[in-house]
């Protein structure tokens, strides 16, 4: 059985299905993991500022839990270990190529679920 590529529970249970919070909240999540990961790989791919690397893993691990798209948290968790270790850029690579490529894939359906719960004030 294949992984979903969004699961969307903690969020609707932490919002106790309040659609307006569920909203907001993916809107915050698209713009953190977007402006996010595009940091991340500039520090991976263009740096070796390993304790920068670690925070911004570290960083987008918290958004990572609110609103899990296949494997992001468990590449974080690897590419936060890696830069404390000072070490594998070469292991962090496709850990981050993997998240680029879910996020891109789960882009579309974080739209689409953000839009189905936009509050009716903002229906144009």
């Amino acid at each position: 059985m294949t992984t979903p590529v969004v699961d969307f529970a903690f969020i609707y249970e932490m919002s106790d299905n309040d659609t307006t919070y569920v909203y907001e909240i993916i809107e915050l999540y698209i713009d953190t993991v977007t402006n996010g990961l595009t940091k991340l790989e500039q520090l991976i791919r263009k740096t070796n500022d390993f304790e920068a690397i670690g925070k911004q893993a570290h960083f987008l691990k918290s958004s990572a839990n609110v609103i899990k798209v296949r494997e992001m948290y468990d590449d974080l968790v690897g590419i936060n270990s890696l830069a404390r270790q000072g070490t594998g850029k070469d292991k962090m690579l496709p850990l981050l190529d993997n998240m680029i490529a879910n996020f891109a894939e789960a882009r579309p359906l974080l739209i689409a679920e953000k839009e189905k719960n936009k509050p009716a004030s903002d229906v144009n």
